[in-house]
């Protein structure tokens, strides 16, 4: 964070109303399982090219976002509390804080994500090992006078069959993006009302909340060393605040009891749609009280709702650092001519595959598929092609179960690998 945050009341006494909005209209209505892509799109990624053994990276979504489409991003405050018994306040007014955790989802296949990151080929390999060294995030904490030690709770949770594996599409978006005539996708990030938290956390890391953590610019900056976890290509981070007392009626946050506000953030200013690269699932999301209270079945119970979508322009994304490490894991069979071939990713698929590879040199480039007995099933010119990273989605919707062969064919080079079809 560079910059201070002002407070601005009439933004956060809006935000009770604008929560009612949400229950009523824009997240029950607009939100629907994202239906096939077409069986390729492309997505081009032109970076530098160098070749190191390991990338330290900071990853922080809204600075990314901010430097890959030269905006500058609006930063708000939500309050965070774990349920509703107590008053905030809202500029002049008194509120029940409507927001109980938020998550941010990260996808290293991300196209903004890729341009901003140095080294190995300038880009993430989704099939390497990756690690999590730190974990931190912005926001505004007032001590109460009880005393009281309150705590910033982080969750790690990973892709797997009970989470992060459903994508969703806000409808009628398309007219907003009118260049890809896509609409705003996401992974859909699932509550455990029971557990009050998201369903397969990987890991928690409880961290005091200390006026000491205090930075420049007046903001907290709690952080949580996580000495190394090992996450897939595609995982979450989740923010709940823990209060250290208990909080008798009629008590109003940041007096005789502590308060914590989360840094949140529109990526294209304040009142204008967020930026979004098509097929790009990094998103934030949040836990809203009719989430957490509701027992229906249908609606948002049981979900985070995405992209804190509280308006029908406020898409936000919450300013956290995840401090990411990745080893140089391809043997010298990938790189030909130059050119470096990634595994395909999920594998074995059933459906929407993505294969990513990387160009050191200008090249001719053609990429095909072939099944076992040889015999082509798919064959796609990319043309010339610049030095950098580039990705392609195949539909295998189509194909029957079994093992195929892609290639990469570089200036007349070919490198290839399996692929596993199994449906």
């Amino acid at each position: 964070m560079r910059i201070t945050l002002l407070f601005v009341s009439t933004f956060l006494f809006l935000g009770v109303g604008l929560s009612q909005t949400v229950e009523n209209t824009v997240l029950h209505n607009e939100i629907k399982e994202a239906p096939e892509h077409k069986s390729v799109r492309q997505t081009n990624r032109i970076q530098s090219s160098t070749n190191r053994s390991t990338i330290a990276q900071k990853i922080n979504f809204v600075d990314m976002t901010a430097s890959y489409y030269s905006s500058t991003p609006d930063y708000d405050y939500y309050y965070l509390f774990p349920d509703t018994s107590v008053h905030a306040e809202y500029g002049t007014s008194l509120g029940i804080p409507f927001l109980h955790s938020f998550g941010m989802t990260f996808d290293l296949s991300s196209e903004v994500i890729n341009a901003g990151v140095g080294g190995l080929l300038d880009g993430f390999d989704i099939n390497a090992v990756t690690y999590i060294d730190t974990i931190a995030t912005y926001g505004r904490y007032t001590k109460g006078t009880a005393g009281h030690v309150d705590t910033l709770i982080y969750r790690v949770v990973p892709r797997s069959t009970n989470n992060l594996n459903v994508v969703g599409y806000f409808t009628g978006q398309s007219t907003k993006y009118p260049a890809s005539n896509d609409t705003a996708r996401y992974r859909r990030l699932y509550w455990d009302s029971i557990a009050r938290a998201p369903f397969g956390v990987l890991a928690e890391y409880k961290v005091p909340l200390l006026l000491s953590d205090t930075i420049s610019n007046g903001l907290i900056y709690p952080r949580a060393i996580t000495t190394g976890l090992m996450v897939p290509s595609i995982f979450a981070i989740t923010i709940d605040f823990k209060p250290g007392g208990t909080y008798l009626a009629g008590d109003t946050m940041g007096r005789r009891i502590g308060s914590y506000t989360q840094v949140v953030a529109e990526h294209n200013g304040n009142g204008t749609y967020h930026n979004y690269t098509p097929g790009d699932f990094t998103g934030s999301s949040s836990v809203h009280r009719s989430v957490r209270y509701n027992t229906s079945t249908t609606g948002w119970n049981g979900r985070y709702i995405p992209y804190l979508a509280y308006g029908a322009t406020q898409f936000e994304a919450i300013d956290i650092d995840v401090f990411l490490r990745q080893q140089n894991t391809f043997g010298t069979n990938e790189l030909t001519n130059g050119a470096r071939l990634f595994q395909n990713y999920p594998n074995p698929t059933n459906g929407i595959t993505t294969v990513s590879y990387a160009l050191q040199n200008e090249a001719n480039v053609i990429f095909e598929m072939r099944d076992i007995a040889g015999k082509k099933v798919f064959s796609f010119t990319e043309g010339n092609r610049n030095p950098g990273t580039y990705t392609l989605e195949i539909n295998t919707t189509e194909l029957n179960s079994g093992i195929y062969f892609y290639s990469l064919i570089v200036n007349g080079n070919r490198v290839s690998k399996k692929m596993i079809v199994a449906k």
